[in-house]
């Protein structure tokens, strides 16, 4: 259910649901939203996707803080829900990301690439991710900077879009904050 108070737009239960994956240990707090990679097997297999789709119009943004991390090997940004949750290496089958380890962009088709973008994120810093459906846009901000338009023309108007997050290291955390109207 989704409801607009103050230019925010909250996903009940707050702020949205999230799906992970049964393929690893996976610890999602429902109250705040902090998941945290429990186990590791040296794989991209900590896959977090909301069960609640993104709005379907405006221009909007989630933010994913660094918690705990031992070396930023995370990855945020959107996928369809047709999103392989319990597969390996998914962030360049499906979805459109932003790999917190160098910042590079990492997608799936139709526009499968690795792509020099930003800068390493660490432990205590955030990235927004920003959602245009008009413009069909994704946008990444590290700490409020603003980095451009990352991807543009991915995704239709009316596709279904969720929240993406993917955890490789044992006992990385990252909290995912409400959805806002940007």
């Amino acid at each position: 259910k989704e409801e607009e108070v103050h230019n925010i737009v909250l996903m009940r239960p707050p702020p949205f649901e999230l799906q992970h994956t049964s393929t690893c240990n996976i610890d999602v707090s429902d109250n705040d939203n902090v998941i945290t990679k429990i186990s590791s097997n040296g794989q991209w297999n900590g896959n977090v996707l909301s069960s609640t789709p993104l709005p379907m119009s405006g221009k909007f943004k989630f933010t994913v803080t660094v918690l705990k991390t031992q070396n930023s090997e995370l990855f945020c940004g959107i996928a369809p829900s047709s999103f392989n949750i319990n597969g390996t290496d998914v962030y360049s089958t499906s979805g459109w990301h932003f790999h917190l380890y160098d910042g590079n962009l990492r997608s799936g088709p139709p526009t499968s690439h690795s792509k020099s973008y930003g800068r390493r994120v660490n432990e205590g810093e955030h990235v927004d991710v920003v959602v245009d459906r008009e413009e069909k846009t994704i946008s990444f901000a590290i700490n409020g900077e603003d980095k451009g338009v990352a991807y543009k023309d991915v995704f239709n108007s009316g596709d279904d879009l969720r929240v993406c997050v993917m955890l490789y290291n044992e006992n990385d955390s990252v909290r995912i904050g409400p959805i806002e109207r940007v």
